[in-house]
């Protein structure tokens, strides 16, 4: 029934979505969100961890790109210093933004990941465009008031989801 927001993984956190393991999976483009995916809402650039990891992803052959439902100026603001291609107010879980966004890094859904700490929004939307969509968890406790009300929900969401994988794996 919820199989439409159920992410194809569920990782702690984007560091453990390596060149190496992309490439495993047939996946050359990888595709963030921004907010509470890499930094909290109110960090504005990216922090020198991430900074080294996008380094290590480029050197593999992976494309980064952001896609994002902010305002241009925080996706820019993020963006700019890594030349990271980005597509702001993508007004997901619709499909546009994503669209436009493989189009502009020259990039296929079927080659793409997207990561996110959303499932209403970045893995609904990586599942209607075909992309892989990977959760992780959010990097803080503290959402923006527009996320807030819908964890609750994505609670729901995960606990079948993760049933449903626990159920998998003791069977498989």
């Amino acid at each position: 029934m919820l199989k439409f927001l159920y992410p194809k993984e569920y990782l702690p956190s984007v560091f453990q979505l390596t060149g190496e393991k992309l490439k495993a999976l047939g996946k050359d483009t990888l595709i963030f969100d921004i907010d509470n995916t890499l930094v909290p809402y109110w960090i504005k650039t990216p922090t020198d961890e991430l900074k080294a990891y996008f380094n290590s992803l480029r050197e593999s052959g992976i494309k980064i790109a952001v896609l994002s439902n902010s305002k241009e100026i925080r996706s820019k603001t993020f963006c700019e210093e890594m030349e990271i291609p980005y597509y702001y107010r993508a007004k997901k879980p619709g499909t546009e933004g994503m669209k436009k966004l493989l189009e502009k890094i020259n990039s296929k859904a079927e080659n793409s990941v997207i990561v996110g700490d959303q499932i209403f929004t970045d893995v609904w939307c990586g599942n209607k465009c075909g992309v892989y969509s990977v959760l992780v968890k959010q990097v803080s406790p503290k959402d923006e008031l527009i996320t807030a009300p819908k964890r609750p929900f994505e609670k729901i969401v995960l606990y079948f989801y993760l049933r449903r994988k626990r159920k998998e794996e003791n069977n498989g």
